[in-house]
Formats: structure tokens, sequence, C-alpha cells
């Protein structure tokens, strides 16, 4: 598997359960108590949820385009814009120091994108 597929995989993986199946299916008093926020209308939460599952769909494709040996070159745009974008809003809002994980979580997956588009040969190579 190469790097780039294994990082893919991480974000699926690591955004899919704590992300988007809480925010589709968890009640809206849990949510509020899990996230610190508490919108009055749960359809917030559930948008999200679906936006944040819609862009998984684009990581899977991506994971299985560097499967078939193709850098997924709209896979890393996108999800360098989705990552650095939450991770500068959560350091300008102030929430990274609230939730320093999820802010790490989005700082490094972005950083790693970058990584694979600037060394392209290295993040498609198998590591086994």
């Amino acid at each position: 598997m190469a790097p780039l597929s294994i990082l893919l995989w991480i974000k699926i993986v690591g955004t899919f359960f704590p992300v988007a199946a809480p925010l589709l299916l968890f009640p809206k008093s849990k949510i509020d108590e899990l996230s610190g926020f508490s919108p009055s209308d749960v359809s917030l939460y559930r948008l999200y949820g679906m936006a944040v599952l819609a862009l998984l769909v684009g990581y899977a494709g991506g994971f299985f385009q560097v499967v078939d040996g193709e850098f997924p070159i709209g896979v890393l745009a996108m999800g360098f814009v989705s990552n650095a974008g939450a991770f500068l809003i959560m350091i300008i809002t102030g929430r990274a120091k609230k939730t320093p994980l999820s802010a790490a979580f989005f700082g490094l997956i972005a950083a790693g994108l970058v990584t694979a588009f600037l060394l392209r040969d290295v993040a498609m190579t198998p590591l086994w």
C-alpha cells in the first residue's frame, strides 16, 4: 500500500466514526454535549454530517485511484482546502485550544496532502 493511500484511509476512518456518523445518527442533545455547540435546529448538524460524508466519498474515490496507480490530484486539492481550512478556522476562532486533537488531525492531514503533492513518486510507491 502506498503512503498516499494510507493517508487517505486514515482520513476516511478518522473522520467517519468521530464526525460523520455521530452528526448523522446521534440525538441532538448528545451532539451538543460532545461538540460544545448548541444550534436550535438539528438540521444544521445533519447537513454538516452529510457534507462530511460527501467529502469521504471523494476521499474513497482517491483511495481507489491510488490503488490503481493514478495520482488523485483533484482529491488532494479538495482535501487540502477542507483540512487546511478547518485547521485555520480552528486556530483563528480559538477552537483549537478547546479541541487540540481535532485541530492537529486537520493540520496533519493538510500537511500530508501537501507533502504527497510535492513528493508524488514517494507518495505513490507501495511500502510493501
